[in-house]
C-alpha cells in the first residue's frame, strides 16, 4: 500500500466513530475491554498492541480520572470518558488529560440536565462538519513534492515520497502539540487534591 492509500484510510477509519454507537446499557469489565478496543481497532499499530486493559482502566479510576464504577459497571458517561481518555492519551500526557478532563467530569458526568453525551455530540458533530481530518489530506498532497530532483533514481521515490509526508505531519503535529500544551497550561488548575 502506498503513502496515499494509507493516509486515505487511516482518515477514513477515524471518521467512522459515532458515539450513537455506544450502549445504552451499563457494562461489567470485559465488556468495557471488548468494546473499546473492536471500536478503536483500526488505531493499532502492531498486532499485539493493547489499547485499554482491565489494569489502564482501574488505574484511571484509583487516580480518580476516572469515576469509579457503580456496583462493577460501567455506563454510557463512563465509555464516554474512556474513549476521550484514548484519543488524549495518544497526544498529550496523562496529567494533561486529568487536568483536561476533571472539569467536564466534574459538571456533566450524570448529569441529567445537561448529558455528556451531549458535549460529547456537539463535538462530533463539529469535526464532520468541518472535516477536521481534510488539512492532513491537503498537507499530505501538498508535501509529496518535498525532495524532487533530490535523488533521480526511480526505487527511491516512493521512499521520498513518504518521507516527505512524514516530515511534513510530524512538523505540524510538533507546533500542534505544544500549541496544545500552552493551552492546558493556560487553563486554571483545578487540582482536586489542591481543593482539599
Amino acid at each position: 500500500m502506498n503513502s496515499d492509500e494509507i493516509i486515505k484510510q487511516v482518515l477514513d477509519e477515524v471518521r467512522n466513530f459515532n458515539i450513537d454507537d455506544l450502549p445504552n446499557i451499563d457494562l461489567y469489565m470485559d465488556q468495557v475491554t471488548t468494546y473499546l478496543n473492536n471500536k478503536f481497532i483500526a488505531t493499532k499499530r502492531h498486532e499485539n498492541d493493547k489499547l485499554l486493559t482491565k489494569t489502564m482502566i482501574n488505574n484511571y479510576a484509583k487516580s480518580r480520572l476516572l469515576p469509579s464504577p457503580e456496583k462493577k459497571k460501567y455506563s454510557k458517561d463512563h465509555i464516554i470518558i474512556l474513549t476521550m481518555i484514548y484519543f488524549f492519551k495518544n497526544v498529550i500526557s496523562i496529567n494533561d488529560v486529568t487536568k483536561i478532563l476533571s472539569p467536564l467530569i466534574e459538571k456533566y458526568f450524570h448529569n441529567e440536565d445537561t448529558p455528556m453525551e451531549n458535549i460529547i455530540n456537539n463535538f462530533l458533530d463539529y469535526i464532520n462538519n468541518q472535516n477536521l481530518a481534510n488539512p492532513a489530506s491537503i498537507e499530505s498532497g501538498c508535501s509529496e513534492n518535498i525532495f524532487d530532483g533530490i535523488d533521480s533514481n526511480d526505487d527511491n521515490e516512493e521512499y521520498l515520497h513518504t518521507l516527505s509526508i512524514i516530515t511534513s505531519l510530524s512538523y505540524d503535529m510538533f507546533i500542534r502539540k505544544i500549541m496544545i500544551e500552552k493551552l492546558i497550561d493556560s487553563l486554571p488548575d483545578n487540582n482536586t487534591e489542591d481543593k482539599k
